[in-house]
């Protein structure tokens, strides 16, 4: 088990599997029967998307995410793609410098949306509780690592406690949140 926080955040890749659901409590439930341990609750994330104005991230299948918390306060900037796993990110002091950073170099605002976010890890793992108003009620469950080559063990382990916690495959959500507000197809 993991005791530092941070290390669920680090690596080049996330395995995720994101799951519509009709109700976050019984499997809050579980999760914490299982002995997952709080890292944040309530918060309220905004994700700023960004892409160049001819859509080549998008079209690459990336993404440039600003994701500002409250009330943790932590600022990330998330670069997610090519490919569904690739995944890095890092915090910020704030997100002013680094927007204005991003337009400097012909980055421009393609989307926005607000969540509500609750985090918690268990093992080597970390479970999301999403709520989007007007998209739905999700729970994420992810891994992250620097071993491309792990990845297929990570998918399977990620299964694996998906269905120990009660998630059903067939409410599995390929859609990004982005993709689901906007329309578009982008990386999860």
């Amino acid at each position: 088990m993991l005791c530092d926080p941070g290390d669920h955040f680090r690596g080049r890749y996330e395995v995720e599997r994101k799951y519509r659901v009709a109700d976050l409590e019984p499997i809050r439930f579980r999760v914490l029967s299982m002995g997952a341990v709080a890292f944040t609750l309530g918060n309220r994330e905004t994700d700023i998307f960004l892409d160049q104005s001819d859509g080549r991230l998008r079209s690459n299948g990336q993404q440039q995410v600003m994701r500002l918390m409250q009330p943790s306060g932590r600022v990330l900037w998330i670069c997610k793609g090519p490919g569904p796993d690739r995944c890095v990110a890092m915090d910020l002091d704030g997100p002013e410098k680094a927007l204005e950073m991003l337009a400097a170099l012909g980055f421009e605002r393609t989307g926005e949306l607000v969540k509500s976010r609750d985090i918690y890890f268990l093992d080597d793992f970390h479970i999301t509780f999403d709520r989007l108003d007007g998209v739905g009620v999700f729970v994420e469950v992810a891994v992250m690592t620097d071993d491309a080559d792990s990845l297929p063990q990570w998918a399977d382990r990620v299964e694996a406690l998906s269905d120990r916690i009660g998630l059903d495959p067939l409410q599995i959500e390929h859609r990004s949140y982005h993709a689901m507000t906007n329309g578009s197809v982008l990386p999860n």
